[in-house]
């Protein structure tokens, strides 16, 4: 077990307060210890900047991600202690190579990292509902890493808060996070005045992960909430070798997935789906993707969903993103997307015959709902008829982002019947 840190600094308090010195000869030893030990973390040209070499004035400020306070040598050495604890090999000698690093300055190029070393940092969107086993890289910057790497940052607790009730069965395989790291220093100055410090700022970057993230769960026709954003996280570690017991950054909450039981497993992401996802991510800049973002979100939502009648209202979403999507006119809207779908969608008679009939069986639920006739359709019906609308969404969502659609929707109807 690691030793524990709250204790270790308590003990060398005690040990460096001049009452308690003259009290036991039992506490020598380690007063004997710390002398040189402090003497050597004052050579460090960071410290001895800001720590007064007089015994017993070792007092400065220390800062991790604009959250300061107060701390003394007997601080560090006490989360030297502690991190050699955690280590295996030559522990002492690599805990202190690992603060020597979080006390120098960040090189001027350092690639991208991810956790397992101590000065990265990570702003993330914590999800649940796919199973990732490696990192994936999406872009320059943007990450998406598994729940045994996200754990080294996030706390249990607020996992367990977040995650469905289950989500541990599986050993919390489904979670994962979308990511952003960077390097981190803490900083260090004699007194805690009020400095002149520029936070950081997340910038774009969770609405970024968060497209993404609506992009993975329509490729895959699987829902993946997003559960909380998380900003300005370190590992865990990093702040038991400062002396910190925990350093927390901030978190808002996403959606709810407790709606979700957590014992079906998740599916892995498939090289098709995850393809056009990251294709489709890669242009949202574009103006052909702010044309259907919306669409994007909203067949998101429709896979989310929870509730009494969360089966009708999927399908009602999933009408209107065709509906846009396909431009229908405000008449005849049924037999004009039966027509749009299978000339768009497919190449071959037999194939748009196919499209044509998921379209009516899918509409064939959806009139029964908007017109207050659900108890007329079973739930298995209309669990079936969401399936087939939404493929067909599906489908048609990530050609037009690819291809674009025709000029005219009607003409081309009408050319693709002639031709067939």
């Amino acid at each position: 077990m690691a030793f524990p840190l709250d204790d270790l600094r308590l003990l060398l308090s005690m040990a460096r307060n001049r009452k308690f010195r003259g009290k036991s000869e039992s506490n020598s030893p380690l007063l004997e210890a710390l002398d040189p030990v402090r003497h050597i973390l004052l050579s460090h040209p960071t410290l001895s900047r800001v720590v007064s070499p007089i015994i017993g004035q070792d007092k400065f400020w220390m800062e991790i991600m604009n959250s300061g306070g107060l701390t003394h040598l007997a601080d560090l050495i006490a989360g030297l202690i502690a991190r050699a604890s955690e280590l295996s090999g030559d522990r002492f000698r690599t805990a202190a190579a690992e603060l020597n690093g979080l006390l120098s300055p960040v090189p001027a190029e350092d690639p991208v990292v991810l956790p397992g070393e101590l000065d990265a940092g990570y702003d993330a969107v914590l999800f649940y509902g796919m199973t990732f086993k490696e990192p994936l890289y999406i872009t320059e910057g943007m990450v998406v890493i598994p729940y045994e790497q996200v754990r080294r940052f996030v706390d249990k607790p607020l996992v367990n808060e977040l995650a469905p009730p289950a989500a541990g069965f599986h050993g919390w395989q489904a979670l994962g996070a979308v990511v952003r790291p960077f390097r981190w220093r803490p900083a260090f100055q004699r007194t805690g005045y009020p400095r002149d410090v520029v936070p950081r700022k997340p910038g774009s970057f969770f609405r970024d992960a968060l497209v993404f993230l609506d992009l993975l769960a329509v490729a895959h026709a699987t829902p993946v909430p997003h559960l909380a954003f998380i900003e300005d996280h370190i590992d865990r570690s990093a702040s038991r070798l400062l002396g910190r017991s925990v350093h927390k950054g901030s978190h808002r909450l996403g959606r709810s997935a407790q709606s979700f039981d957590g014992f079906d497993l998740c599916p892995e992401p498939t090289p098709k789906a995850l393809d056009e996802a990251k294709e489709a991510h890669k242009n949202r800049s574009s103006k052909r993707y702010a044309r259907y973002a919306k669409t994007v979100s909203r067949l998101s939502d429709a896979l989310v969903m929870d509730g009494r009648f969360a089966d009708e209202d999927r399908i009602v979403k999933v009408s209107i993103a065709l509906e846009q999507m396909y431009d229908l006119p405000q008449s005849k809207i049924s037999r004009e997307l039966r027509n749009r779908a299978s000339s768009y969608l497919e190449a071959d008679s037999a194939s748009r015959e196919g499209i044509r009939k998921r379209v009516n069986e899918f509409y064939s639920a959806r009139s029964s709902i908007v017109h207050s006739r659900p108890s007329n359709v079973p739930s298995q019906t209309i669990s079936e008829a969401f399936d087939k609308g939404f493929d067909i969404a599906r489908r048609t969502l990530f050609k037009l982002l690819r291809e674009g659609p025709p000029e005219n929707w009607g003409e081309e109807t009408t050319a693709k019947k002639r031709t067939t």
